[in-house]
């Protein structure tokens, strides 16, 4: 789509499938109200053999070689087999959401800024940016939408009454002094994930807004696969 596009929004949306999702390294994602997908680390299982693989291939030196023409088919097969699971897994992610949502809020990716940072391996494994964009098509071919959001301050805002709630990397619960709400902090950032999509025009011709949160939460971990 380029830019001067304007995309149609199906008016027959139902914006009561609203949900935020937060993207992690823990788990792949959890949604606002209490959905986990847990994240399958494809390249962190197949690295001890991949390791090995690609040793063998650094100590056949001559290129003309069929040995190391072998070796290199071999490398190559492991790291399309990666993909393909990785690929898997996303799409079968989206499809997930998809039967039981209707307009998802996500973060806007940076993913040129966290592939420099210490994460780099972990975020590449998890495949964030083309999961994304796997997600967006196919809520577009299904009527669906998809809402990129800022999500800065999402972590530490309460969900419920927007008070600031610091928490450092390893604080893995939100427990908030003033409205003594209590959750999980990966689902209170969805939540806020939600909160920020509020400004699309889907929820402003309707004049919805999430700042009562009164559904009913049942946070079981739940597979994609």
């Amino acid at each position: 789509m380029s830019p001067l596009e304007v995309p149609t929004i199906n008016p027959n949306i139902d914006i009561e499938k609203s949900v935020g999702i937060d993207l992690g390294l823990k788990d792949f994602l959890v949604t606002g109200d209490g959905l986990y997908v847990p994240i399958p680390q494809y390249y962190r299982k197949a690295q001890k053999r991949l390791t090995k693989e690609q040793r063998k291939l650094a100590h056949k030196k001559n290129k003309a070689s069929k040995r190391r023409a072998k070796q290199v088919r071999k490398v190559a097969k492991l790291h399309a087999k990666i993909a393909r699971q990785r690929k898997e897994f996303h799409h079968k992610t989206a499809v997930l959401l998809l039967r039981k949502y209707e307009v998802i809020a996500h973060e806007n990716l940076n993913i040129k800024g966290l592939a420099r940072t210490r994460l780099a391996k972990s975020v590449h494994d998890a495949g964030w940016g083309t999961f994304i964009t796997i997600l967006a098509n196919k809520a577009e071919k299904a009527g669906c939408l998809t809402i990129g959001v800022n999500p800065s301050g999402t972590t530490q805002m309460c969900s419920d009454c927007d008070a600031h709630v610091p928490k450092t990397l390893s604080d893995r619960w939100h427990a908030c002094p003033d409205c003594s709400l209590e959750l999980h902090r990966d689902e209170n950032s969805g939540r806020n994930m939600l909160k920020k999509a509020e400004g699309h025009p889907v929820f402003k011709a309707r004049g919805v807004r999430s700042t009562s949160w009164t559904m009913k939460r049942e946070a079981r971990p739940l597979s994609a696969g």
